[in-house]
């Protein structure tokens, strides 16, 4: 009778080609792992430059309009929890430090809104400064500084042009 195969060569086959196919379905899961994490990241990178051009323009464009109001919601990337706005013409606070490090050692460091480089701090701190158009704060907040809770990625405050800066109050509260 004629054998056909060896059984301990047909064994080292099997090895070889399970060992193969381990290796190729572990190459495909951690470039696709790779390949998902670099997605999420650049729509969290594109969802962070949406909200902050937003808000850029948004103070902009309000602080002609002299006495113009405006409700604005802004949606921010689900990972921040908090925005401050300081204005940074008026005395430091060391109030802010209980809120927002990075803000409090700025505008302590400050001399005036031309001396930074940024005046709205998120936390976690943003990847880039944000720097909006002169502001103030609303007188009956009390503070020169405005701090606002981030929910579900969304915080709402009130804008109202004032001619050469805009004012800058909290919202209404949101239960979202």
């Amino acid at each position: 009778m004629l054998k056909l195969y060896n059984s301990k060569g047909m064994g080292v086959g099997e090895v070889f080609v399970f060992i193969l196919a381990a290796l190729t379905f572990a190459l495909i899961m951690i470039f696709g792992y790779k390949a998902v994490t670099g997605f999420i990241q650049s729509g969290e990178d594109v969802a962070f430059v949406q909200f902050k051009t937003s808000l850029e323009s948004s103070i902009k464009r309000l602080y002609t309009e002299f006495g113009s109001v405006r409700i604005e919601t802004f949606t921010t990337p689900a990972k921040y929890k908090q925005i401050c706005f300081v204005d940074m013409d008026k005395k430091y606070d060391p109030e802010l430090c209980k809120l927002d490090q990075v803000g409090c050692s700025v505008w302590e460091q400050s001399s005036g809104y031309e001396s930074v480089d940024e005046n709205v701090f998120l936390v976690p701190s943003a990847p880039v400064k944000i720097k909006v158009y002169k502001l103030s704060i609303d007188p009956t907040v009390g503070k020169d500084f405005l701090c606002a809770d981030i929910k579900d990625g969304h915080f709402t405050i009130v804008l109202e042009g004032k001619g050469d800066r805009t004012e800058i109050s909290p919202g209404l509260p949101t239960d979202q």
